[in-house]
């Protein structure tokens, strides 16, 4: 009993598929995945097969890190291809496309990074709408 109360709670904090936003690209709104603590940046796509795993629509993983930065991405255990989008406020920074398995890292900076299926077009800019900045 006591593992059923915890447990929600608990993979609410550890689960990048636990709760989507809205992300408007250049005016163009799709639902994506929230990853905005160390567990969700560390797991991010690794070992899933779909884009949406929980069938939300989602078209992607929205990663909001405390502040601007150089962060860097890798493939490794993700057999998704994912075009990789840097983001410094609402402007785009850099995009590379991450090839499934890739070990080689890919570095950016901003203070968001946005994977997306290959088949969204990348824009200038990209709105998180009802964004919660992580205090870690």
């Amino acid at each position: 009993m006591a593992l059923q109360l915890i447990l929600p709670p608990l993979l609410l904090l550890i689960s990048p598929f636990s709760s989507v936003v809205a992300a408007s690209l250049d005016g163009a709104t799709y639902s994506v995945y929230v990853a905005d603590n160390g567990v969700k940046w560390t797991l991010g796509y690794m070992n899933v097969s779909s884009y949406d795993p929980r069938g939300f629509g989602s078209v992607g993983m929205i990663f909001l890190f405390p502040r601007n930065g150089t962060y860097c991405f890798w493939m490794k255990n993700t057999g998704l291809p994912l075009t990789i989008v840097w983001i410094s406020g609402e402007a785009v920074t850099g995009w590379a496309q991450g090839r499934p398995l890739d070990e080689k890292p890919v570095c950016g900076y901003g203070d968001k990074v946005l994977e997306l299926r290959p088949d969204v077009a990348v824009t200038r800019r990209v709105r998180i709408l009802g964004e919660q900045r992580p205090r870690h």
